[in-house]
Parts: C-alpha cells; structure tokens; sequence
C-alpha cells in the first residue's frame, strides 16, 4: 500500500506541475490555448489536487 500511495502521489505532483508549467509559459509568451484545452487541464488539476492532498496525508501518518 505505501508503494501505491507513492506512485500516486508522484504522479499527481508531476500532473499539477505540468499543468502549471504550460500555462505560465503560455501566458507569458502570450499563446491563448483553446477554450477545450484549457478545460481539460483544469479538470485534470481539479482530479490531482485531492489525491496529491490525500497521498500526503497518508504519507504523513506513516
């Protein structure tokens, strides 16, 4: 189970950098992205941000 939680809890971390990281660069270089783009990744941070919270907390209680 502890191996389990790791890997979510790095792929949820790696996901919301990800995410974070195109937009800021987009932003900065004044890219717009597509409406349907910007959906998908804000659904995609929505879904990682409580398995990131939740990894933690179980990671935390080890």
């Amino acid at each position: 189970m502890n191996r389990k939680n790791t890997r979510l809890w790095c792929l949820s971390l790696i996901v919301i950098s990800v995410i974070t990281v195109i937009w800021a660069v987009c932003n900065m270089a004044g890219i717009e992205l597509s409406d349907m783009a910007v959906r998908i990744m804000g659904v995609l941070d929505i879904c990682a941000i409580p398995v990131l919270i939740y990894t933690s907390i179980k990671k935390k209680d080890r």
